[in-house]
């Protein structure tokens, strides 16, 4: 293989490792966002067992919501290495056209896509998850402030 072949192979890889990063730096965040309502939920069923029964609704309530989050942002999560997985498979894809030259050009696209796809259904959890956040901040303020 000669040198012309290689950065032609490093050009054609570039985009999509960049891309594996941006989608890598989300992907730390979501984990970071989700270490804390485990952690909450953790204290919140700590609590619930010697809670007072006139607590426990209230408890139980956030435990819910938190354990919603969870499950929205470990989907988010999914979607997110799905994705870096369909961006390596480009990788992957055109690394081999190029040395075996082979015409790959339509999975690459499909893989492609699909990586854009996960990633943006990924970011839309995300955003749900923040919803949520918000609008149980929203009434833990509200039941503070009604006290």
């Amino acid at each position: 293989m000669d040198t012309t072949n290689i950065v032609t192979i490093l050009q054609a890889s570039i985009a999509p490792f960049v891309l594996i990063s941006g989608i890598g730096l989300l992907l730390l965040s979501m984990t970071n966002r989700i270490s804390r309502p485990t952690e909450i939920i953790r204290r919140l069923l700590v609590e619930l067992q010697s809670a007072q029964d006139k607590d426990r609704a209230s408890l139980t309530h956030q435990i819910r919501h938190l354990r919603k989050r969870c499950a929205l942002l470990r989907t988010a999560i999914f979607l997110s290495i799905l994705a870096i997985v369909c961006v390596s498979g480009v990788t992957l894809l055109l690394f081999s056209s190029l040395v075996f030259k082979i015409r790959l050009d339509f999975v690459v696209e499909i893989l492609f896509g699909a990586s854009l796809i996960n990633l943006m259904v990924s970011l839309l959890y995300l955003m749900q998850d923040i919803r949520i956040t918000l609008h149980s901040l929203d009434l833990e303020i509200k039941r503070r402030t009604d006290n």
